[in-house]
C-alpha cells in the first residue's frame, strides 16, 4: 500500500496495523507531534468522510493508496468556520422561507454542530455566544433567521480573525488604544452613577480584548509573544472578576491605572518578527 501526505510519497512501514483505521491513527499521532492535524482523507482516490466508519475497516492488504490531508491548526480552523457558515446560511435560508422540511433535515447536523462550536470560535464552552443557541430548530422562524443571521457574522469576524490574524491584532490594537483614551471618563461615569454609559464602553472593551488575545494566540509574530499574551489574560481576568463582583470602584481603578498604562504602550510593544509573521 503506498501512502502519500499532501501528495507527496511517505515511508511507512507497516507493523501491527491490520485496518485502515489503524493506519490513519497512526499517522494522526505523528502529525499531532508535527502540530499538524489529519484533513481529507482518500482510499484507492475515493475521498472518505470522517464520520463513514465502514471504509476504515477496510484490511489494509485491500488498499493500494492511501491519501491523506495534512492541515496546520489555521487551516483546519479556517475549514471548520467556513463549514459552519455554510450550515447556518443553509439555516438561515430555510428559516426565511419556511421551509420545514429543510429545518427538519439541518436538525441532527445542528445538534452535532453546538456541541463543537465553542472549540471552532475559539470560545469558552459556557460562552453565552454558544449557549444562547436555542436547543432545537423548533422555534419561531423570525427569531430562528435573527440568531442565523447574527451567529454568520460571528463566523464572519472570527474568519477574518483566522486568515489575517497581523491584520486583525493591528485593528484590534488601534481600537484598544482609542478606548483606553477615554478611561478616564469611565471611571468619572462609574463613580457619578452613570453606569450604563460606562458599561456600554467597558462592553465594548472587553469584546476587543478578548479579539486581540484571540488572534495573539495565533501567533503573529510578535517579540515577546507569550509575555503579552500573558498579561492581556490576566487584565482581562482580573475584569472580569470585578465585573461579576460588581465592584465599580475596583472597575475604575482597573481602568485607570493598570489597562490605560499597559494599553497605551502597545504601540511600542508590537514589534513584529517578520520572519514569524508570515
Amino acid at each position: 500500500m503506498t501512502i502519500t501526505i499532501n501528495g507527496n510519497d511517505i515511508d511507512f512501514t507497516l507493523e501491527d496495523e491490520k485496518t485502515i483505521k489503524d493506519v490513519l491513527d497512526e499517522l494522526r499521532n505523528w502529525l499531532g507531534g508535527t502540530g499538524m492535524l489529519l484533513g481529507d482523507v482518500k482510499i484507492d482516490n475515493r475521498k472518505i468522510e470522517l464520520d463513514d466508519k465502514n471504509p476504515f475497516e477496510r484490511p489494509v492488504e485491500e488498499v493500494e493508496q492511501l491519501s491523506v490531508e495534512a492541515l496546520s491548526l489555521q487551516e483546519s480552523r479556517i475549514r471548520q468556520l467556513v463549514t459552519a457558515k455554510d450550515f447556518f446560511t443553509l439555516l438561515r435560508d430555510a428559516a426565511e422561507t419556511d421551509d420545514g422540511d429543510a429545518l427538519e433535515n439541518l436538525e441532527p447536523s445542528y445538534q452535532d454542530l453546538k456541541k463543537i462550536l465553542p472549540g471552532i470560535l475559539g470560545e469558552k464552552p459556557n460562552s453565552f455566544i454558544v449557549s444562547g443557541l436555542e436547543k432545537t430548530l423548533r422555534q419561531e422562524r423570525q427569531k430562528l433567521t435573527s440568531n442565523a443571521a447574527s451567529m454568520l457574522a460571528i463566523l464572519d469576524d472570527r474568519l477574518k480573525e483566522a486568515a489575517d490574524p497581523v491584520g486583525e491584532v493591528k485593528a484590534a490594537s488601534a481600537t484598544l488604544i482609542r478606548l483606553a483614551e477615554n478611561f478616564d471618563e469611565v471611571a468619572v461615569n462609574l463613580q457619578t452613577g452613570r453606569d450604563r454609559r460606562a458599561m456600554d464602553a467597558i462592553a465594548e472593551l472587553c469584546d476587543i480584548l478578548q479579539k486581540f488575545v484571540r488572534c495573539l494566540s495565533w501567533g503573529v509574530g510578535i517579540a515577546d509573544l507569550d509575555i503579552l499574551l500573558d498579561e492581556m489574560n490576566r487584565m482581562l481576568s482580573e475584569l472580569e472578576r470585578a465585573l461579576i463582583a460588581n465592584d465599580t470602584v475596583l472597575i475604575g481603578d482597573l481602568l485607570e491605572y493598570e489597562l490605560k498604562p499597559r494599553l497605551m504602550e502597545l504601540p511600542g510593544r508590537m514589534k513584529f518578527d517578520t520572519a514569524l509573521a508570515q
